[in-house]
């Protein structure tokens, strides 16, 4: 089954007074998987539908290709596997990815007053879908 974005991208219609989402073009995408093959599907759709940037006025950033610790130069700081990617942050210093090494296409969160990385055992489009206050009735 194809995974689509549109319920997520009606819900935004309706909150979001305005965005500066980039959809990635084919390019980027096949770009983002040569460099990480493992990457989820729902992931990669969302990039393809509805694009880096942030969502509900600063809610939840994605951004356009993946990040590490090193990138951010916080690896003095902290100690993380190696294989863990973010794609993304909450505006609070929280950190959402991937543990590549696991390949199971679950979401990870580093939380950077503990340090600790917490395994969610969410999908992408479920974690995402929580990010943009979306409940059980498609409304908050």
């Amino acid at each position: 089954m194809a995974i689509n974005y549109n319920l997520e991208k009606e819900f935004l219609k309706k909150v979001e007074n305005n965005n500066s989402r980039t959809v990635l073009t084919a390019n980027q995408i096949e770009d983002l998987l040569s460099e990480f093959p493992k990457l989820p599907e729902d992931y990669i759709a969302y990039l393809k539908e509805i694009g880096s940037g942030s969502f509900r006025d600063c809610q939840f950033n994605i951004t356009s290709s993946l990040f590490n610790l090193e990138d951010l130069g916080l690896e003095d700081h902290y100690e993380l596997k190696s294989n863990i990617w973010f794609f993304g942050d909450n505006f609070s210093g929280d950190f959402a990815g991937f543990d590549l090494d696991r390949n199971d296409g679950k979401v990870v969160e580093f939380w950077h007053e503990s340090g600790e990385l917490y395994y969610t055992n969410k999908s992408f489009q479920t974690y995402i879908r929580e990010q943009m206050l979306i409940d059980e009735n498609n409304v908050k």
